[in-house]
């Protein structure tokens, strides 16, 4: 079983519109010198262990993501699960998006919990949007091998989404 660090979390908290992502024009990287190259990479090198504990967390990756919504909502939810996905970094915008490249889709009604397989992939993305007229008051529970690791409460107007990703980098 490998070990787990816990870079590249995505969670959005808010109850927000999701967007899609900006077209981007990729074109070639501007030639960088030698020594900014050097230092750059010593930088990386010197941070890794720090920024993400890659060198020594000892904690084993989780095989089981755990999705649980409760509280009040005037129709169905649409919940989106994925645990194959792609994150996508516009450097120009500063952002990072999701890209889903398969995802499973359901509506649900609060008081709806169901546990997910995800040992080989050891990522999990969820999507929690109300498309009804009226709000829905709910909470978003979502954890790996019995442990929360994310809990938001909302009141999600119409179009109003929660949205949870992790991946777990093994070392």
């Amino acid at each position: 079983m490998g070990k787990t660090s816990r870079c590249g979390r995505l969670a959005g908290g808010s109850a927000t519109r999701t967007a899609e992502p900006p077209r981007v024009r990729v074109g070639p990287r501007p030639a960088v010198g030698e020594a900014a190259r050097v230092v750059a990479a010593a930088v990386v090198f010197a941070l890794a262990p720090v920024g993400c504990g890659l060198l020594n967390d000892d904690q084993p990756l989780p095989s089981t993501a755990r999705v649980e919504i409760t509280g009040d909502a005037p129709d169905a939810l649409e919940l989106v699960t994925s645990d194959d996905f792609l994150r996508v970094q516009n450097f120009d915008a500063g952002a990072t998006y999701t890209q889903l490249l398969q995802a499973d889709t359901a509506f649900v009604r609060p008081d709806f919990t169901r546990a997910y397989e995800i040992e080989g992939t050891h990522r999990f993305f969820v999507r929690l949007t109300n498309h009804s007229l009226m709000a829905a008051e709910i909470i978003l529970s979502v954890s790996f091998d019995g442990k929360v690791e994310y809990l938001q409460r909302a009141s999600l107007s119409e179009g109003g989404a929660l949205e949870f990703s992790e991946v777990f980098f093994g070392t």
